[in-house]
């Protein structure tokens, strides 16, 4: 007689392996990795990280010797907890006996679809922080540039816009490279070709923006930003990357959670211009 008792893992090695590399494809194409660099996994220990805001852009100094201190300042220093992102689904004991009846595979469509909200939710933790937990994102951290009345609508506006952007952060010391986030519709309209040209818009402006253009929906309608990259200004601390647990039958059925623990470490502020 079989027993339908799940005292344990109830998937073998290579069902949690499937899973596995299903959900970390799936969960990890966000639209912030693709722009900002990432440190870790660290592991699951790593509850806290440490939070450092660099000011002010200085030049090193220049003797024979190199005797005289050139040493970085920082206007704040504190720690912040890395926040879990989770999203739980059932898996029907069921489903799993007919695919292993028939030879298909652990059914992913609900694994995939709970690694797709973390994926949403990752990239709304690092666009606009999370209030209840006194997180800010890069739309709305103190001390970054912002710019308003900007138009959109005649082909050229774009460029113009990004051209402008892009000085006001190479004026307070970023020379990029430099990556833009904007709302889908901003993203659409560059698609057209540039009056004087014989290449769409869009050419031209990643041509200036040589680390990316990307749309996010999380965005409000003619809004975006624009950052210098790399980690002297922001990085993403990964403690979790995207996990699965089992979270221990329930009325026979298999409760899974899909998992990760980011934050996002803005180190320079001015490096940030929003629109």
């Amino acid at each position: 007689m079989q027993n339908f008792v799940h005292t344990g893992n109830p998937l073998t090695a290579d069902e949690w392996d499937g899973l596995t590399k299903n959900i970390r494809a799936i969960g990890n194409a966000t639209v912030a990795r693709r722009f900002i660099e990432a440190t870790g996994p660290l592991g699951p220990g790593c509850q806290t990280v440490p939070i450092e805001t660099i000011e002010g852009i200085t030049e090193g100094y220049k003797s024979i010797s190199g005797s005289r201190k050139a040493l970085l300042t920082t206007s704040s220093r504190s720690s912040a907890i890395v926040p879990i992102i989770s999203k739980d689904f059932v898996l029907h004991w069921r489903d799993l006996a007919e695919a292993r009846l028939i030879g298909r595979g652990v059914p992913l469509a609900k694994a995939a679809a709970a690694a797709s909200i973390c994926a949403r939710s990752e990239d709304k933790l690092v666009l606009f922080g999370h209030t209840p937990l006194g997180y800010t994102g890069i739309m709305n951290v103190e001390g970054r540039n912002t710019v308003t009345r900007l138009r959109w609508h005649s082909p050229g506006d774009a460029f113009n816009n990004f051209t402008s952007i892009t000085r006001l952060l190479m004026s307070k010391g970023h020379d990029g490279p430099f990556a833009a986030v904007v709302h889908p519709h901003i993203f659409a309209g560059m698609h057209r070709v540039l009056k004087g040209s014989s290449l769409l818009e869009i050419s031209h402006v990643k041509a200036l923006l040589t680390a990316g253009v990307f749309k996010s929906s999380l965005l409000a309608p003619r809004t975006g930003m624009v950052v210098s990259v790399g980690k002297q200004n922001l990085e993403l601390v990964i403690s979790v990357d995207t996990s699965a647990a089992f979270l221990g039958a329930k009325k026979m059925n298999l409760p899974f959670r899909v998992f990760k623990a980011v934050y996002l470490r803005i180190l320079k502020s001015d490096a940030i211009c929003t629109f």
